[in-house]
């Protein structure tokens, strides 16, 4: 669809809205030009609202998400979402805007930088990372229990809540989740991406193996900011790895 055919069709749903959002931009695949059949029609919007819904329309599945402009700034400034978020601004289609909110959220996002934030993206990282060394007790105890659930558990938090903040840590913009993992492997190295796969079974790996795996790509995140680990943070993760890997059982 062109530019004039996505302010058309989105039209009367904006219309639909009370109240009317203040702007609506559209994001994601379908502004990028990678739509599968699969994919939905991401509209943000500025403005108070239901937060996040989700509906079945003859276009196929959009997603509408509200949130104040202050809140979109504030997205932009969090660790944790300004890696999706301002490059989802950046490329944003504007659909609504008539008192100019969504044209200035652009252009911060255009002028936003990783040097803007506080603290500075690799000691924000190494104090999440190092916080999950909880979460590999955790998983290295339910391993020594032969306890297949809590394990498997663990070990895809791990691999789920690593990558964002490795990410971040990183300086790595990601256009949406499903790129994420990949595009960590691309980026760290086949040690990250074999421990990554591993880590999910993706090749049929067993139990003790996929969990060994976990906890080697928790220690490859430890090593990429342990420059910037406090010496209390750095003996928390050594202790969560003294044994190492091969030893979890």
């Amino acid at each position: 669809m062109t530019v004039v055919d996505w302010k058309h069709v989105l039209e009367p749903m904006l219309r639909a809205w009370d109240p009317r959002p203040e702007a609506a931009v559209l994001v994601g695949s379908q502004v990028r030009g990678e739509a599968t059949a699969w994919s939905d029609i991401d509209v943000v919007c500025v403005g108070p609202g239901p937060g996040y819904v989700f509906r079945l329309t003859g276009l196929g599945p959009v997603s509408w998400s509200f949130a104040t402009a202050d809140e979109h700034r504030a997205r932009m400034a969090d660790h944790h979402s300004c890696g999706q978020v301002v490059p989802a601004w950046r490329d944003a289609l504007v659909l609504d805007d008539p008192h100019g909110r969504a044209r200035e959220l652009v252009e911060r996002a255009r002028a936003w930088s990783w040097d803007d934030l506080d603290p500075s993206p690799e000691t924000w990282a190494a104090g999440q990372v190092y916080g999950y060394a909880e979460e590999v007790l955790k998983l290295r105890r339910a391993v020594a229990r032969r306890d297949r659930v809590n394990a498997r558990v663990q070990a895809s938090v791990l691999v789920v809540h690593l990558a964002p903040v490795v990410a971040a840590g990183t300086r790595t913009f990601f256009t949406s989740e499903n790129h994420l993992w990949h595009l960590l492997a691309d980026r760290l190295g086949e040690d990250w991406r074999r421990h990554q796969e591993a880590a999910l079974a993706t090749r049929g790996e067993g139990f003790e193996e996929s969990c060994a795996a976990a906890v080697a790509l928790f220690g490859a995140a430890c090593a990429l900011f342990e420059d910037a680990m406090t010496a209390e943070q750095r003996s928390i993760t050594a202790h969560a790895l003294r044994t190492g890997p091969r030893h979890l059982a």
